[in-house]
């Protein structure tokens, strides 16, 4: 959860969990290499986020971290978070064959609770895996046939 003192730790604890999420989110990035991708971008200038995940298997979703700052701007080189907003996202179909991403869920995590975010992180990439390992589990080996002889259909009920 965010607390409303932010700055109640130090900077080299800020710093020290700014690093340990970059180092978090490059091992589950290695962990589902075959399923997620990490990327570095800049929400002011491009991208989505500071850190964004991107599905391999559907390239629609997308969980997006945002650093949040306190007392210090985009200018400021020495900057370090005190807080970090995660969205995720699902590309859907919009007007004209455009598509735009739609938030799905959103939170705020503070520095200190740095964890709470790696655990959701993780989650999220766990379950792009999963649902990657089941898509590609279904063949049309594994579906049954369908057969009308196997249909049972139950009769109409009429009104009086």
């Amino acid at each position: 959860m965010n607390d409303d003192t932010p700055l109640a730790l130090t900077r080299d604890e800020l710093s020290r969990n700014m690093m340990l999420l970059d180092d978090a989110l490059q091992q589950i990035a290695r962990t589902y290499s075959a399923q997620v991708s990490l990327e570095y971008e800049d929400p002011e200038a491009f991208g989505a986020g500071h850190y964004v995940l991107y599905s391999h298997s559907s390239s629609t979703t997308r969980f997006v971290i945002e650093e949040q700052y306190n007392g210090s701007d985009w200018s400021d080189v020495e900057r370090v978070p005190t807080s970090w907003t995660w969205r995720t996202e699902r590309q859907t179909p919009g007007s004209r064959l455009t598509r735009h991403w739609q938030t799905r869920s959103t939170g705020n995590v503070a520095s200190q609770d740095v964890a709470q975010l790696i655990t959701r992180t993780h989650t999220w990439a766990r379950a792009v895996q999963y649902l990657a390992v089941r898509a590609q589990s279904i063949t049309p080996a594994t579906l049954t046939p369908f057969s009308s002889d196997t249909l049972v259909v139950p009769p109409p009920i009429h009104k009086r």
